[in-house]
């Protein structure tokens, strides 16, 4: 990656707006090679922000994707409805994310 893939407008990319333009696969080799990265953008929140928009991907698309995760996240808001345990109000909480950082890189 060259300095300039990470730069727009004259200033630093949003992760969002870098898996848009190369996409998932790259996103996932940036993260393994954080430290370079770190180095070129000098911006440990962008990263710190690709390395989450990995994850979530990774999280959905282990749920069966957007549509399964999506049914996936109203079944467990009506344990949360239901008095759930406090695990089940943080896997949601976590869930809802994922889904919302999917679906801004869309």
């Amino acid at each position: 990656m060259t300095k300039h893939d990470n730069v727009s407008q004259g200033e630093i990319m949003k992760a969002t707006e870098f898996v848009k333009k190369f996409g998932w696969e790259r996103a996932k080799r940036e993260v393994a090679l954080i430290g370079t990265i770190a180095v070129i953008t000098g911006d440990r929140n962008w990263l710190s922000d690709l390395k989450r928009l990995v994850e979530s991907r990774e999280l959905v698309e282990s749920i069966g994707g957007l549509p399964a995760a999506k049914a996936h996240l109203n079944s467990v808001a009506e344990r949360c409805v239901n008095g759930g345990l406090e695990a089940v109000r943080e896997q949601y909480k976590i869930l809802k994310q994922a889904i919302a950082d999917v679906e801004a890189c869309q």
